[in-house]
């Protein structure tokens, strides 16, 4: 079976000359010039420096661009940092997707990788983050165990500008080139001042589906699991800079657990200071030495958002009484009156 042909980038223009001129070899001058210029006008010059970097190009012909890239791209940021908030342009996607073999053995860093690459290569006006080194601003909800796959997992991103797609529409452009196992569901708008959906994921739902040669310890040991009043298992953390073992109650952190045929259902909570691997959690209770294998995260449940509920306190702000008086629309409360300033001050 032939591969299928791979799906055209829509990144922009400026984006695509420097991959080409990365792969052509030593570029000229003039050449280089002209894309300083185009990737100004476009507002991709942190996304430049992002895959210059990826490329680890040596200074040779590219020393000169890269410092003049470099230069540009600090002024520009140092700009973009202090007004980012009152962006009219700026968009806030939120991503609902799939995270399937082989996209699920990538560790969370390498997920955010994966799939901001995708949204550029999709032609999104992907925005770059506040760190000092540039990366997209792409950040996932709950982590998602290593090698497990998830089929409902939530994402932020952020957009310099709309998309130029209609929402129910952009699933269908980002999976156009996506990678095996990675496919968006769906994407939502959401203010600028919502909160992450990190700080909103409150339970996860998970199947596993048991090897018939477990089948009857796993569910003697899951039996007496949801008897017991404790269950405490042994982890080693650092304390003081030494490792050091300690006994932790896990009954708590597992929630509504029951059997369908070979299949095992349960919930855990998401809070803070509960960070265990439910593939360590499931071993633990069936008595085994290695983490489980086979297991699904088949939804997260988020919280609703304190911000939204809140607008008026958390939506950004104009920068003072005058933008309020003369750009708002409708009016407003405030009056501007003209005085003499040649009146003398008189005090008491």
């Amino acid at each position: 079976m032939e591969n299928p042909t791979p799906a055209p980038t829509r990144e922009p223009l400026s984006l695509q000359t420097l991959q080409r001129l990365l792969a052509a070899g030593p570029p000229e001058a003039e050449a280089l010039e002209r894309l300083l210029a185009d990737l100004e006008r476009e507002r991709r010059l942190e996304h430049a420096w992002l895959l210059l970097k990826q490329a680890r190009r040596e200074p040779g012909a590219w020393g000169g661009f890269l410092a003049r890239l470099k230069a540009v791209m600090e002024t520009t940021r140092g700009r973009r940092m202090s007004l980012w908030q009152h962006d009219p342009g700026r968009r806030q996607l939120r991503l609902r997707f799939q995270v399937l073999a082989p996209a699920c053995a990538q560790h969370p860093a390498g997920l955010v990788a994966l799939l901001g690459r995708t949204l550029m290569d999709a032609g999104l006006p992907l925005a770059m983050g506040l760190e000092k080194s540039p990366r997209p601003a792409v950040h996932l909800g709950h982590p998602l165990p290593l090698d497990v796959e998830g089929l409902c997992e939530w994402a932020d991103a952020a957009l310099l500008e709309p998309a130029g797609t209609p929402l129910q529409d952009l699933p269908e452009r980002i999976n156009a080139g996506a990678p095996d196992g990675l496919r968006v569901l769906e994407c939502l708008q959401v203010p600028t001042y919502a909160s992450p959906v990190a700080e909103l994921c409150r339970r996860a739902h998970w199947r596993w589906c048991c090897p018939a040669e477990l089948l009857d310890r796993a569910r003697e040991r899951v039996g007496a699991f949801l008897q017991a009043g404790r269950f405490e298992i042994e982890r080693t953390a650092r304390v003081g800079g030494q490792k050091a073992s300690r006994l932790v109650d896990i009954r708590p952190l597992l929630e509504q657990c029951q059997w369908s045929g070979s299949g095992l259902q349960f919930q855990t909570r998401i809070a803070p200071g509960e960070a265990v691997n439910p593939r360590k959690l499931l071993a633990a209770i069936l008595g085994l030495e290695r983490p489980v294998a086979g297991l699904v995260r088949t939804r997260v449940e988020l919280s609703e958002d304190p911000r939204l509920a809140d607008a008026a306190k958390f939506e950004p702000k104009l920068h003072n009484m005058f933008e309020d008086a003369t750009r708002l629309d409708g009016g407003g409360n405030i009056r501007l009156v003209e005085e003499d300033d040649d009146e003398p001050l008189r005090l008491g």
